[in-house]
């Protein structure tokens, strides 16, 4: 069969026809998706472009997620702040309330308050967290906010800890007051150094008296021995004749009445003890003395009447006649932070000069010799529970020579600690200790501040990178669709104008197809 031939006019009029179908399928296409560019055929520079810019504003958009729980996670530690700071006022109102009362119980009641108001600072600081990061909670939840695809812009916003008040890493330091209840007995730190002599026997007399016994002390009264009573009187003889009378009365006069007696009469190394098996030893004295005894009654003072002891010697002893001590040593004392001290041992340095030099040292330091030893008390108050007291300071010694430098060599008796206060607790028991929580507070009150401000700028900063942000990907985005985003309005008038060429070339083809039409009536 031969080829279908059609005319030029046909022909023309169905190209036309092809052509503004494909138009107005376009045109359909752009007005149905918005954009003039669905692909790379339709403009491969513009839709590649605006690929990139869609992707970029689209990992931006990403970070705004991070960048508002940023925002958040701030506001959650801002309002930590906020009640954390309250409850500081509430804090030092109560500190104020003790610092007006006197008595010890409403203090107790106030610094009992304190304590539930530090508590409640720490709860709240632990519950400040968001999503797992709490800006108020110390090491581990510092906050790092990026700003764009890759990081290198960023905010790195430090957490600080109000979790654990009593920790060194605290943000702020807020002491816990203590219980009011005794916590802590006396302790006499003191130290024997054995010299190297035998005390003088006649200077150290034991006696036996009559009903007093192995545990009794000092506290025990004359009248309740066996050979004294009230009225009795213990006549002191001293070396140069004179006597002083010591009167046993219905005031208890204790042994260690006695004692204080003597200290006053011959030196206040004088000593009056009770032995471990129950006799009673005197010693230390600075002169010879004796003793007489007069009855109130039918006692007979049996023990002290006609006693007579020597003055000690010990303390005229050269250190250098002692085996332990060479002249030239030199022993070296320091009392707490002090400039150290020391005696250089000449042929004449003696005993007493030892006792001196050391007990020179400082008013909390004594030193005397009993028993033919040197004891040295360190009577400074270190009160390990509260900061009423000052702390108290250590005596040290060391010893350089060609002696052996008796016990002061020996590193573990060469430091002697100070004496611990009996405490009854810190409880705001003073003014001063009150003082020192409302300092603290008002620390805390000025550290958390400054923190609120440094909060308050991360937050301003997240704030405004977030805002810049959202504006950065609109601009993103209206570029990409500047690119490839169809006008409506153009399309539309395009698509009706296609319309009406379509039917033009509709009725155009007719009319081409008409004419071969009429050829064909003619040959029939």
């Amino acid at each position: 069969m031969a080829d279908i031939t059609l005319t030029s006019a046909v022909r023309t009029n169905l190209n036309t026809l092809q052509s503004t179908a494909n138009l107005i399928s376009q045109t359909q296409e752009r007005l149905s998706t918005g954009k003039k560019v669905n692909s790379a055929l339709d403009n491969p520079n513009s839709f590649f472009t605006a690929s990139s810019l869609n992707s970029r504003a689209s990992d931006l958009g990403n970070l705004q997620d991070d960048i508002g729980q940023s925002v958040s996670t701030l506001e959650a530690a801002d309002k930590g702040i906020e009640a954390i700071d309250k409850l500081l006022d509430a804090a030092k109102g109560k500190a104020n309330q003790a610092l007006q009362s006197e008595d010890a119980e409403t203090r107790a009641k106030y610094a009992s308050e304190f304590n539930e108001l530090r508590t409640q600072i720490e709860d709240i600081a632990k519950d400040s967290g968001y999503k797992g990061k709490n800006l108020l909670g110390g090491e581990g939840n510092d906050l790092l906010v990026k700003f764009n695809e890759d990081g290198s812009s960023n905010l790195n916003i430090g957490a600080v800890d109000y979790t654990d008040l009593d920790s060194e890493d605290a943000a702020f330091q807020l002491g816990k007051i203590g219980e009011t209840v005794a916590e802590q007995d006396a302790v006499d730190n003191k130290a024997s150094f054995d010299l190297g002599f035998v005390a003088d026997v006649d200077s150290t007399k034991i006696v036996s008296l009559g009903g007093l016994a192995a545990g009794d002390t000092t506290a025990k009264a004359f009248h309740d021995l066996t050979d004294f009573a009230n009225g009795d009187t213990i006549q002191l003889v001293k070396a140069d004749g004179s006597t002083e009378d010591f009167d046993i009365d219905s005031t208890t006069k204790s042994l260690d009445d006695f004692e204080t007696f003597l200290q006053t009469e011959v030196g206040a190394s004088a000593s009056v003890e009770v032995t471990g098996d129950g006799n009673l030893k005197i010693s230390g004295l600075t002169e010879d003395v004796s003793f007489n005894f007069t009855s109130g009654g039918s006692t007979s003072g049996a023990g002290i009447n006609g006693l007579e002891v020597k003055k000690s010697l010990v303390g005229e002893t050269k250190l250098s006649d002692l085996a332990a001590f060479s002249v030239g040593d030199q022993i070296t004392y320091k009392f707490g932070d002090g400039p150290a001290s020391s005696l250089t041992i000449s042929a004449t340095t003696d005993v007493d000069d030892l006792v001196s030099a050391i007990a020179g040292v400082d008013s909390d330091v004594t030193a005397s010799i009993v028993d033919g030893k040197l004891e040295i008390d360190n009577a400074s108050i270190d009160n390990q529970l509260t900061s009423e007291i000052d702390e108290g300071k250590e005596l040290s010694f060391t010893f350089t020579g060609n002696g052996t430098g008796a016990e002061f060599a020996d590193d573990s008796k060469n430091t002697i600690g100070a004496d611990l206060g009996t405490i009854a607790g810190q409880g705001w028991g003073s003014d001063e200790l009150i003082e020192e929580s409302l300092d603290q507070v008002r620390q805390a009150q000025l550290d958390l501040r400054s923190q609120a401000s440094t909060f308050g700028t991360n937050l301003s900063i997240v704030t405004n990178r977030q805002n810049f942000t959202a504006d950065l990907i609109n601009t993103l985005e209206v570029g990409a669709g500047k690119l490839t985003l169809a006008d409506t309005n153009l399309e539309g008038a395009n698509l009706a104008a296609l319309n009406t060429q379509n039917q033009i070339a509709t009725s155009t083809l007719s009319l081409a197809t008409q004419a071969n039409q009429s050829v064909l009536q003619l040959i029939r």
